[in-house]
């Protein structure tokens, strides 16, 4: 029953069970020391209340979620709270219920005042949304009010349940001394506090009578986007959770910024903008689908889709734009392939691997949709180099998830995952190990979940052990790591921020912000990152790296050896012609599976028993230079193809938009053609005469026959 409840509520640590009973005991508790009138019962009770409550919030705001689900949220609580402070009050005061009528009316006027400011708060949060936001463009001539304080905004549900702390406590004390006075004093405070939030939200308030209307929103943004005079657009919509998806995007900024081309980004989802990485090209994103149709892109020739989307029909419809699918990683899985392809102009893949896979679909996708461009993002991958005799061997493992289908074997974490991780941890010779899970891992699968933390308990117990023998200079070193990497955290956040300052009006809180611009740069400062991160860790302890940093690709360059499932990661650590493995959780031949999955045909194939991985533990240390070294640059070749992908990317892009300027050159519009059939045989330009006409008619009865009428046509 416990586990059924974690797996439910999906408790991301085992001790908050504990907690979680401790709330619900709380509770329990003070209604029946309520009942029994047992004073310091009710207060050790309703301290562990409030205590179990916050930490909750703070620590498991998904089971705050599930609790709600279950009728049993934070309202109820509160009102639970309450009802059990009456309950000890009822008898109190030998018959005078003055002390009685004075908790129970403070109780009522807080929750009256609640009512009245969560009214507020959604007032000014209606009034104050836009149907479109975005980064890097000024829309400061909308004059959007400033958002009220934080301290009386954010949060504000909580913060007014919260409220009645001050009158229960004024009540405890008037039962336990006899003196109404807390009683009234208690009250006092909370009614003053919801009063005092009230009035900080009146200027507000005020601001949002006027907001701009919806037509002269989008007449500023196209304006904006029109002197900007964007080329090319890449346009997201995820199919899963934002956080999850947003590597999908985030994997193309750095290209699209070095494009000879202006590139737009256009978003359908708000979410993905918090979880979308810096970037100093505008943004635009459009929740709404009629929303999407007011945004004016008369330039725009080149579309590109890093993700099959559903969403993705309602851009497809721009007719005078060239639309091609370039995906998010090229991979021999099945969803690398998709038969939804279909609707794009052309499909662009990093190598002739990717032209092949595609041809596995039988002519579905002609060959001169295909074009292969390269990978750009994979300058950032370091080439395998010599390594040195004293360094500790880095395993990177990555296993992917468990993917849209019931497919047990689409990855290796549920069924080999724990059993690698034992394997390299007994190895004779100690390696340290880089656990990077696919951010969709456990989406659809509880079991990969549990798998998760069961190898994240095991390095960490590693860790701990390897540290008790220099424990004191580990903890410095991760200790001045810390504070470096929070320092320069704090700055890569000003410079993020900096994107939406301003453009949405001039607040009198971005006014110091706008007179010092940031003169830093996002490559240095991540650059920097990465350098303090890996210095501070150290060469032996284990890293699970579940964030945007350190990026993938940095695991790549730290990483001697790559054990992955087939996905887009193997395809793109190739680059690097460093010794991987490839997962066989179905204990497939072999050579068949190489045949399967061209991508591990230079790869080490791991079966379930994991018994080939003392030779791959071997091959990284040897440097590069074992029996597949050769196979991983043939490969390579044939995945990623020669040459400067950036280069090759850019010149398909300049080609493609050519082509798209020459079919509709500026100005004009994919004008639909006229279908009617009383105008069918009107020439271009010609209008149809009566007599014209009147034949038409005559064809259309003579098709019908006499017995059929032409108002179905009507």
């Amino acid at each position: 029953m416990i586990a059924a409840l974690i797996r439910h509520a999906e408790i991301s640590k085992s001790k908050n069970v504990l907690v979680l009973f401790l709330l619900m005991a709380s509770y329990l508790g003070m209604l029946v020391a309520g009942v029994f009138d047992v004073f310091w019962a009710f207060v050790g009770s309703l301290v562990l209340s409030y205590a179990t409550d916050l930490y909750l919030h703070r620590s498991e705001p998904d089971l705050i979620r599930f609790l709600g689900k279950l009728k049993w949220g934070l309202s109820i609580r509160v009102l639970t709270r309450e009802l059990a402070v009456l309950v000890l009050m009822r008898d109190i005061a030998g018959g005078d219920r003055d002390m009685f009528t004075v908790v129970f009316l403070g109780f009522v006027a807080v929750h009256a005042l609640r009512l009245l400011y969560t009214f507020l708060c959604m007032f000014i949060k209606r009034r104050r949304a836009l149907p479109v936001r975005v980064r890097n463009l000024d829309l400061s001539a909308l004059r959007m009010p400033e958002p009220p304080p934080p301290i009386a905004f954010r949060a504000h549900e909580r913060k007014l349940l919260y409220l009645d702390t001050s009158i229960i406590v004024g009540a405890l004390a008037s039962d336990y001394t006899g003196l109404v006075g807390f009683s009234v004093l208690g009250g006092a405070v909370a009614i003053t506090l919801a009063l005092l939030g009230v009035v900080i939200l009146l200027p507000t308030i005020n601001q949002c009578r006027r907001v701009p209307s919806h037509e002269r929103t989008f007449r500023i943004l196209n304006k904006q986007v029109a002197e900007y005079r964007p080329e090319v657009v890449l346009y997201f919509s995820y199919a899963a959770g934002a956080r999850d998806s947003a590597y999908q995007v985030n994997m193309w900024l750095d290209t699209l910024a070095k494009l000879g081309r202006r590139p737009l980004i256009v978003l359908r989802e708000v979410t993905t903008l918090r979880f979308l990485a810096y970037t100093p090209l505008p943004v635009v994103c459009l929740p709404k689908a009629d929303d999407l149709s007011l945004l004016d892109l008369p330039e725009v020739r080149v579309i590109l889709y890093p993700a099959n989307a559903g969403k993705n029909v309602h851009m497809l419809r721009v007719a005078e734009a060239k639309h091609v699918f370039i995906g998010h990683g090229d991979s021999d899985k099945l969803a690398s392939s998709n038969r939804v392809s279909k609707v794009f102009d052309e499909i662009w893949t990093a190598g002739k691997g990717g032209e092949d896979r595609y041809q596995r679909l039988r002519g579905t996708i002609p060959g001169s949709a295909l074009v292969p461009v390269g990978r750009p993002q994979l300058s950032a991958v370091e080439s395998v180099s010599v390594r040195p005799p004293e360094r500790m061997p880095t395993v990177l493992y990555a296993p992917t998830w468990e993917g849209w289908t019931a497919d047990p074997y689409h990855t290796s974490l549920i069924l080999m995952g724990e059993k690698i991780m034992r394997m390299l941890l007994n190895q004779s010779e100690p390696v340290r190990i880089l656990y990077k899970p696919h951010p969709l891992t456990g989406k659809r699968s509880a079991e990969a979940t549990r798998v998760h933390r069961r190898i994240v308990a095991m390095l960490e117990a590693d860790n701990a052990r390897r540290e008790r023998q220099d424990s004191r200079t580990v903890r410095s070193a991760l200790a001045q790591g810390d504070k470096r990497l929070g320092d320069l955290e704090s700055r890569m956040g000003r410079l993020k921020a900096w994107t939406v300052v301003g453009v949405y009006g001039v607040w009198d809180k971005d006014r110091a912000a706008l007179a010092r611009p940031p003169k830093e740069s996002w490559d240095d400062l991540q650059d920097q990152w990465h350098e303090t991160f890996w210095e501070s860790r150290g060469g032996e302890r284990h890293q699970v790296v579940t964030g945007q940093l350190p990026s993938l690709y940095s695991c790549f360059n730290e990483a001697d050896l790559l054990i992955s499932d087939i996905s887009s990661v193997v395809s793109d650590f190739v680059a690097s012609e460093k010794p991987y493995a490839v997962s066989n959780p179905s204990d497939m031949d072999p050579e068949l599976f190489k045949q399967l999955n061209p991508a591990a045909s230079a790869a080490y194939i791991l079966g379930p028993s994991c018994d080939e991985l003392t030779l791959c533990v071997d091959a990284a240390r040897s440097g590069g230079r074992d029996r597949l070294a050769q196979h991983r640059e043939i490969l390579k070749r044939y995945l990623l193809g020669d040459g400067d992908s950036m280069a090759r990317f850019n010149d398909a892009v300049n080609d493609l938009f050519a082509r798209g300027m020459e079919e509709f050159p500026p100005g004009d519009t994919a004008e639909p053609i006229l279908a009617n059939p009383f105008t069918q045989a009107a020439a271009p330009g010609q209008e149809m005469d009566a007599t014209m006409q009147i034949r038409h008619l005559g064809w259309m009865r003579q098709q019908l026959g006499p017995q059929q009428s032409m108002n179905q046509y009507f």
